[in-house]
């Protein structure tokens, strides 16, 4: 068996791929930093539930533009006294984003964490989860790019970057295991939870 081993004459490409993956890197640790303390509070179910008294509901449209098509996605605000099921506090004019419209007088379930007032299924973990999942495969892509200085222009392609790998049939499939497992969480995450 022959293998033959590339080496690339501009080393400034294999520097600009690694500072990609730094970047990675960075980025992975940021959204996750930013994204594990809401993950925790949802899945500790922290907040006061009470009952959101509505007054009055807007509507909002929010259009998206495609390839091919249009749609308009209808969204509501409603606004009214929101208390809490123990009788602890109670808020005037507490403005909840809702996914339909209700008539004055409507009792719905609003939960309070911290400042903010949420309809209980907003507080769904699955979008934050898939999220954490993602920043996985962020950084198995990052540590690859790093190692090798993939991603940049007019440095190596991946077949190459691959077989320059340090300690090769060890860390490729711990890092292609890492991304895999981090995309395919990311989805359960998002579709399942």
């Amino acid at each position: 068996m022959v293998t033959v081993q590339s080496h690339h004459s501009n080393t400034g490409s294999l520097w600009a791929g690694r500072l990609l993956g730094l970047g990675l890197l960075l980025l992975a640790a940021v959204v996750a930093a930013v994204t594990i303390p809401e993950l925790r509070s949802e899945l500790a179910g922290e907040g006061t539930d009470g009952t959101l008294t509505v007054s009055s509901c807007e509507t909002h449209t929010k259009t998206h533009y495609g390839t091919h098509r249009r749609s308009t996605e209808l969204k509501f605000s409603c606004t009214g006294n929101w208390s809490a099921q123990e009788g602890e506090a109670t808020y005037q004019d507490v403005v909840v984003e809702t996914s339909s419209r209700f008539e004055t007088g409507a009792k719905i379930p609003v939960v309070q964490v911290d400042d903010t007032f949420e309809q209980p299924q907003d507080r769904d973990p699955g979008d934050d989860a898939a999220i954490l999942a993602f920043c996985l495969s962020l950084l198995a892509f990052g540590i690859y790019c790093l190692l090798t200085g993939f991603g940049s222009r007019n440095g190596p392609g991946f077949t190459a970057s691959w077989q320059s790998l340090p300690a090769r049939t060890v860390t490729g499939p711990v890092l292609g295991g890492l991304c895999a497992l981090g995309v395919l969480a990311a989805l359960v995450c998002a579709l399942v939870l």
